[in-house]
């Protein structure tokens, strides 16, 4: 009996040869997409927790601010800031802050456990601009706050003008 089939003799298995090339080149492929979605993902979180760490630190401004607004005896830390000894010219310079301003007095932290300082200084006392006969300086305060997350964080400032009498 004869055979209908029959292999031509220079056939040495190069279909095998290539699909293994072109399965090697999907995995790798494959591997390299793995790598920019875990890449793109970790960015996605740095950017997120950046993003929640500068919300904590303006939230922890804001509260400040609302703290100091709600009662005269609640702007403690500010006289204390106002009290502090002036900050060295070279600080002041380095800083860009007037020559006036004096060393930084630490708020306590009104919430979260996110926030790594936060703290007031006194930057300068000039008269008020339109205040009736010249009877009120205003005194301008900087508050700064660290919030921090891992390895995200965000440093927030806000400057504060009040109004005193003479």
């Amino acid at each position: 009996m004869q055979s209908i089939y029959s292999p031509p003799a220079g056939q040495t298995g190069a279909t095998l040869i290539v699909a293994l090339i072109f399965l090697l080149v999907m995995t790798a492929a494959g591997v390299t997409a793995m790598r920019f979605a875990t890449f793109e993902e970790r960015m996605t979180s740095n950017t997120q927790f950046g993003n929640q760490m500068f919300q904590q630190a303006q939230s922890e401004l804001r509260s400040h601010m609302l703290e100091f607004n709600t009662s005269v005896a609640l702007r403690a830390p500010l006289l204390l800031a106002k009290d502090k000894p002036k900050i060295s010219n070279a600080a002041a310079d380095a800083a860009s802050l007037p020559k006036t301003a004096g060393e930084p007095q630490p708020l306590a932290a009104n919430r979260g456990v996110t926030i790594q300082s936060s703290q007031v200084l006194f930057a300068v006392e000039l008269p008020c601009t339109g205040s009736s006969a010249e009877k009120f300086t205003c005194l301008h305060f900087e508050m700064q706050t660290v919030a921090a997350l891992g390895t995200a964080n965000s440093s927030q400032t806000q400057g504060i003008t009040y109004e005193a009498a003479k």
